[in-house]
């Protein structure tokens, strides 16, 4: 990163959305929108009876297009490798962000067959690479590695447009040791390497005057001690309860976001159930409660709810629900309020369009989207103001 910040430009600090998951991240950084503008206000949609396992995989849950959509419409080539909320999505050549959840039975592999485009590209892939339905290819720094050779064949042969390309390693790491273990440093190098690597690519194509180079973060992490299993709390009250790993008859549930957690009432107006988690919430040592109706504009992205709990420092708000609810867990995590500058991320671009030593404090991630379309002369519903790093 530091040829990109020494060539290039760089914008300090990113706010990123609320709450501030990959899913909502990624999408408003290609929309422009904020997660309830763009409908994907959280990773997991709010589906209680299956422990909200499922993901957002699924292009057609958009409720606006993205810089992808507008491209191809324009007639430019799109790819993304992978991309978050992808699956049917715009793209000419796709390999999809999917996996299985507790209650599906293929291999990840299995499901990235079934939607990658075009047809049976990760076939090709697979017959020389180390890319395979092992937990060690699917996952982990090999699954990096696989994705990292993926794109760069896809760039080398059909030099497409608009790329999205995600690194995962780095945050990986971060939720299982926190934010300074050593293993979290060798994660990032390990991202550089590959950043350098695509930089190397595009000198040898020849084609930085062809090419714009940006390189940021959805979300950044903080470190936790504790989990606090709600849906077990509430569950102990006697406001939901669980049947087959699933939450079932709730008056209450949480959909938890690890640093935040939207609160639901089966019926919103119900004044006795309000109270009951007011009295349950209110006065906790390991959240604040905040009435959906008075949250400040920052913290409004999910949309709609009864309740947000945000964490307190050392807490985390997971999705299990084993009891007991208050739970030793070390580790990292994000979700919570984006003006937390640890949650804070950073933007590097370099190449085509780009003022070499350009250097810019702050910005939103909604930002992004429209830098983005500037790039490519694509216009967005909403143009939001583009950070000032374009010749």
């Amino acid at each position: 990163m530091n040829k990109m910040a020494a060539e290039g430009a760089h914008i300090k600090e990113v706010t990123t959305v609320f709450p501030s998951h990959t899913f909502p991240a990624h999408t408003s950084m290609v929309t422009g929108r904020l997660p309830f503008e763009h409908g994907i206000n959280h990773n997991h949609p709010f589906d209680p009876k299956r422990n909200f396992e499922p993901w957002y995989w699924w292009a057609d849950s958009l409720k606006v297009p993205t810089v992808f959509h507008l491209a191809q419409k324009k007639g430019l080539v799109t790819a993304a490798t992978p991309w978050p909320v992808s699956v049917n999505g715009p793209f000419d050549y796709l390999i999809p962000e999917i996996e299985p959840v507790w209650d599906e039975k293929e291999s990840t592999l299995d499901l990235v067959r079934q939607h990658d485009r075009p047809s049976m590209m990760i076939e090709y892939f697979s017959f020389f690479s180390d890319l395979n339905s092992s937990e060690k290819s699917t996952h982990g720094f090999q699954r990096d590695l696989n994705l990292h050779h993926i794109f760069k064949t896809i760039f080398r042969k059909g030099l497409p447009h608009l790329t999205g390309y995600h690194i995962f390693q780095t945050d990986d790491v971060q939720h299982a040791y926190g934010r300074h273990h050593d293993r979290v440093r060798e994660a990032f190098l390990f991202a550089d390497s590959l950043v350098g690597a695509v930089m190397d690519l595009i000198t040898e194509l020849n084609q930085w005057d062809q090419t714009t180079l940006i390189v940021t973060g959805d979300h950044g992490h903080v470190d936790h001690h504790t989990d606090i299993r709600l849906n077990a709390l509430l569950h102990e009250k006697g406001l939901l309860t669980i049947e087959n790993g699933g939450i079932t008859n709730w008056e209450a549930v949480a959909h938890p976001s690890g640093g935040a957690a939207f609160i639901h009432l089966k019926n919103p107006s119900d004044a006795a159930v309000s109270q009951k988690v007011r009295s349950l919430l209110a006065n906790v040592e390991w959240g604040r409660l905040v009435e959906g109706s008075d949250l400040p504009v920052t913290l409004q992205g999910y949309g709609k709810t009864n309740f947000v709990v945000l964490a307190k420092d050392g807490y985390n708000f997971p999705g299990e629900l084993d009891q007991p609810f208050i739970h030793p867990h070390p580790g990292g995590g994000h979700g919570g309020d984006p003006n937390n500058p640890q949650l804070k991320s950073t933007l590097f671009a370099m190449g085509r369009g780009i003022r070499s030593g350009a250097t810019v404090e702050s910005s939103h991630i909604t930002q992004t989207a429209s830098l983005i379309a500037r790039l490519l002369d694509l216009t967005l519903e909403t143009d939001r103001l583009v950070p000032n790093i374009l010749k």
